[in-house]
């Protein structure tokens, strides 16, 4: 008697996702979402809220409280993440944040809005009904809340998952897709998905940098050095397996033979230490104050690592790096924005969309 009320107690639960239909011969459970419904979500890194201080201090809690940004003992940097980091650093991030902020808000998220808006123009003039959603790993929107609304309001039940960052690495794309499918695996009708890995050497990726690169030289004129710098990680993280160091490399050098440049014109570096540890080098500052002493009087450089510009272009590259190099003996540098919403990237970007919906 017992077990047949444990039983009848747990039978008597009902998904809110799915209506019972029964019949007189069986009971059949009827998913209320359609099928065919298929969602796109997009995810970059994320920003701030505002430039105000608690805003800066919630999103700099949730990146550096992720285990796959910071792979140190939780223990040891736990102490040191909320009694100094959290404390004193918003306050110099506040600044810099300012400094690049638009009136519609983060740069990054502007673009990446922007991004959103143009690719569902073009896939439904198409002639495809796709849902399109936008989630920040950090911040707003959250991956869960575009995934709630791809399910839940749009009712889509397969969903192909595009991390916006070109070179994998386990603390942006892995990052991402962690969280992705912790939280979907946790539903009880989990829908289909798909992720793209990497687009490092993709031809919709590498025709668009090169068309980006070709018109700034159009209207500015050709640089006699252009510097491809990328975000750096830990030396460690590669040592352990992290594929990053590859995937900047192949794109490099993909970006250089589309080019048709000489090889004492290009130059791979990385950018945005954070730390004492080693990272991936040559470091950017580094070669721009050597390039400048050497005598080059201008440099161009592009991060296409960013497929939207944010702190770490418009701010650390365009204005830090951008004085160095003035301070060092240069004479003119010029930052290459990043792809963000211009048309040829949006355009290569929905083939790419619909090249990885095929059978779907």
């Amino acid at each position: 008697m017992e077990d047949f009320m444990i039983f009848s107690f747990f039978s008597n639960r009902r998904d809110k996702s799915e209506k019972i239909l029964i019949d007189s011969d069986n009971v059949r459970l009827k998913n209320t979402n359609n099928k065919n419904i298929v969602g796109v979500l997009l995810v970059n890194l994320g920003t701030p809220k505002t430039f105000c201080i608690g805003d800066i201090r919630r999103y700099l809690r949730e990146f550096l409280s992720d285990n796959r940004v910071i792979e140190i003992s939780r223990y040891f940097w736990i102490p040191i993440l909320y009694c100094f980091i959290l404390v004193f650093r918003p306050f110099k991030l506040k600044n810099l944040y300012k400094e690049i902020w638009t009136k519609d808000g983060s740069p990054m998220l502007v673009y990446s809005n922007n991004q959103v808006i143009k690719l569902k123009k073009i896939i439904e003039d198409s002639g495809l009904s796709i849902e399109i959603e936008l989630g920040m790993r950090y911040g707003d929107p959250s991956i869960k809340s575009a995934i709630n609304s791809l399910i839940s309001d749009k009712k889509c039940s397969r969903i192909l998952i595009i991390p916006l960052y070109p070179q994998y690495s386990s603390s942006t794309t892995g990052s991402s897709i962690s969280l992705v499918t912790n939280y979907l695996t946790r539903l009880r009708n989990i829908p289909e998905f798909r992720f793209l890995k990497r687009f490092n050497t993709a031809s919709f990726y590498i025709d668009s940098l090169v068309n980006s690169i070709n018109n700034f030289w159009k209207e500015k004129g050709k640089s006699e050095m252009l510097i491809v710098s990328f975000h750096g990680i830990p030396c460690s993280s590669v040592t352990l397996g992290d594929p990053y160091y590859s995937d900047c490399l192949e794109t490099y050098l993909e970006l250089k033979k589309k080019l048709d440049i000489n090889e004492s014109q290009i130059e791979m570096t990385f950018q945005s230490r954070f730390g004492y540890s080693r990272w991936l080098s040559p470091y950017t500052s580094d070669r721009l104050k050597c390039l400048a002493k050497d005598g080059l009087s201008r440099v161009d450089i592009i991060c296409p690592g960013f497929v939207a510009d944010c702190l770490e272009t418009l701010e650390e590259v365009n204005c830090i790096y951008r004085q160095l190099f003035i301070d060092s003996g240069g004479k003119e540098f010029n930052m290459i924005p990043s792809l963000n919403d211009n048309s040829f990237w949006i355009n290569k970007l929905s083939e790419m969309v619909r090249l990885n919906l095929h059978n779907w």
